[in-house]
């Protein structure tokens, strides 16, 4: 059985369609996490530090927190937002019916890189690490974000959570029951006349 040239060219173009229909394209993936930790700073206000990595194979160019378009989550104002060298931060709301969020814009050349964390994005807030684990007034997570390769509404954008790791402060609580477990041990162990 003999091929002709034209049969020949025929099979290679049907294989060489099918390795192009089967071949996953090469694109720009945006992702992104957060790690946050929380310090009790005085009776009822905490700061939160976050530090953001990028997962994806793009810049993060704009991290906002507690946010997705139109919504924020956060139902008390953060105070003293702090911002990385070349980051800027603005505090968002539509109002204390709406909530809070924080964002933050890379400036020029500060772009998160991929496979790159940064921290010193900071807060402070009445907010407990249970209420910011907890889900907002529309019943979506607090600690949902948006990240944006450049500016913000620049690119679709991506949607993720941040997560809280606490951190090994004890709370007030657990400082008194210690204190009173030192003391009762010092009673115990005390001389008896």
């Amino acid at each position: 059985m003999s091929i002709s040239v034209k049969q020949l060219i025929t099979v290679f173009a049907a294989l060489g369609l099918l390795c192009l229909a089967s071949a996953t394209p090469i694109r720009a993936d945006l992702s992104a996490s957060a790690q946050i930790t929380d310090t009790l700073v005085s009776p009822g206000e905490y700061q939160y530090d976050i530090t953001l990595k990028d997962i994806g194979t793009t810049n993060v160019g704009t991290f906002w927190f507690s946010w997705v378009p139109g919504d924020n989550f956060m139902p008390v104002s953060p105070t003293g937002v702090v911002s990385p060298s070349s980051w800027k931060d603005l505090i968002t709301s539509g109002g204390p019916a709406d909530g809070f969020a924080i964002q933050w814009v890379a400036g020029s050349g500060a772009a998160l890189t991929s496979g790159e964390s940064l921290s010193g994005f900071q807060f402070d807030s009445t907010l407990t690490p249970a209420q910011l684990e907890g889900l907002s007034s529309d019943s979506i997570p607090v600690l949902t974000a948006f990240a944006y390769i450049g500016a913000p509404f620049g690119d679709p954008g991506e949607k993720f959570e941040a997560t809280v790791t606490p951190t090994s402060t004890p709370e007030p609580g657990t400082l008194v029951l210690a204190a009173l477990g030192v003391g009762l041990l010092a009673l115990l162990r005390r001389p008896s006349l």
